[in-house]
């Protein structure tokens, strides 16, 4: 940025809009691939914890089912 030597160059609020908006575009610019990988390993995650805790229940259900035999006669 350049600073505004200039003391007839007055800073209107058109002007100071015009500049927070390209400064917040190249941020939503920049920031969007990375809110996309981030998505991305969130899903992959949360995916990840399903599975992990079906396994994990199946192997407790496995361990704590009491085991009856029943004899003829």
């Amino acid at each position: 940025m350049k600073k505004n030597t200039d003391s007839d160059e007055k800073i209107t609020p058109e002007t100071l809009e015009a500049k927070l908006r390209e400064v917040g575009d190249a941020i939503n610019n920049a920031s969007q691939p990375a809110r996309e990988a981030a998505w991305r390993v969130g899903v992959m995650v949360a995916a990840l914890l399903v599975i992990l805790a079906y396994f994990l229940g199946r192997r407790r259900g496995r361990r704590s089912r009491a085991f009856i035999e029943v004899q003829p006669g």
